[in-house]
C-alpha cells in the first residue's frame, strides 16, 4: 500500500501479468487490495501496533485512521474490525463501534474484544444480545488471558449476582 501512481505515456508500457492477475483476483472479490499491494502479514500488524499506540496515547483520531485504513485494504481482517471497534468506542460513535465488531465477529465468532466489547454496548442498550456476548467471551478465553476476557468474566460475575440478589428478594416478597 502507499504507491505513488505516475501517469506517464502508455505506449508499449506492458504491466507486469502478477499486477494484472491480482487487480482481476481484488475485481472478482477472490483477494483483498492489501494483497493486490503485497503488504505482508507482517507489514499490517506492524501498522496496526502504530494504531493500538496512538489509541493508547489518546491519540484516536489518527489510529481511526490507521485502522479504517487496514479494514479497507484488507476487509476479511477481524483483528482490524474489532480495533477499529474500540477506536469507534472510545470516540463515541457507538453503532459504528457495534457494527465493526458484528463485521469482526462474522469473519471470527471466537474474537474475544469483539465479544466483550460489543456485549458492553448491547448491554448499555438494554439488548440481553450483551449477555450472551459476554457470556461467550468468557468462553473463549476462560482463563482470563485478554484484558476483554478479564473485563468480560467481571461483567458476567457481577450480572451474576445482581440477578441472584433481585432472585432473593422477590422470593422474600412470596
Amino acid at each position: 500500500m502507499g504507491r505513488v501512481i505516475k501517469h506517464e505515456a502508455m505506449e508499449g508500457v506492458r504491466m507486469e501479468s502478477g499486477v494484472v492477475r491480482r487487480m482481476r483476483s481484488f475485481a472478482r472479490g477472490e483477494s483483498t487490495w492489501a494483497e493486490v499491494e503485497g503488504m505482508t502479514f507482517e507489514e499490517a500488524k506492524a501498522i496496526a501496533q502504530v494504531g493500538c499506540d496512538l489509541a493508547a496515547a489518546g491519540r484516536l483520531e489518527e489510529a481511526r485512521i490507521l485502522f479504517e485504513g487496514l479494514v479497507a485494504g484488507n476487509p476479511r481482517d477481524a483483528g482490524a474490525h474489532a480495533a477499529l471497534g474500540t477506536v469507534y468506542q472510545r470516540l463515541g460513535r457507538l453503532e459504528e463501534a457495534i457494527a465493526e465488531y458484528s463485521a469482526a465477529l462474522a469473519r471470527d465468532a471466537a474474537h474475544p474484544v469483539a465479544l466483550a466489547n460489543r456485549g458492553e454496548l448491547y448491554l448499555r442498550k438494554g439488548e440481553r444480545q450483551g449477555f450472551t456476548d459476554l457470556s461467550n467471551a468468557v468462553e473463549v478465553d476462560p482463563h482470563g488471558e485478554t484484558a476483554a476476557g478479564r473485563r468480560a468474566r467481571a461483567l458476567v460475575k457481577a450480572i451474576t449476582l445482581v440477578a441472584v440478589e433481585k432472585l432473593k428478594e422477590d422470593s422474600d416478597q412470596l
